[in-house]
């Protein structure tokens, strides 16, 4: 899981099943117990990197292109 991304503020764990009510995450899940990452075949890769786009051509004529 992606951290306290999923917290919604209400952390009351559900005994019987071991789930957290609020964020449906497990005991171990919140307390930083570390989870398998799943296999790298299962990652999406990013396309493009957002640092190497362009600007959009109504921004770059009220901002410029910028320098490097």
């Amino acid at each position: 899981m992606s951290g306290d991304a999923l917290c919604v503020g209400v952390c009351m764990i559900d005994w019987d099943s071991g789930v957290c009510l609020g964020c449906g995450r497990t005991a171990e899940e919140i307390n930083g117990v570390p989870v398998a990452e799943p296999p790298a075949a299962e990652i999406p890769q990013p396309q493009q990197s957002a640092v190497n786009a362009p600007l959009p051509p109504n921004v770059a004529d009220m901002l410029g292109e910028g320098s490097d």
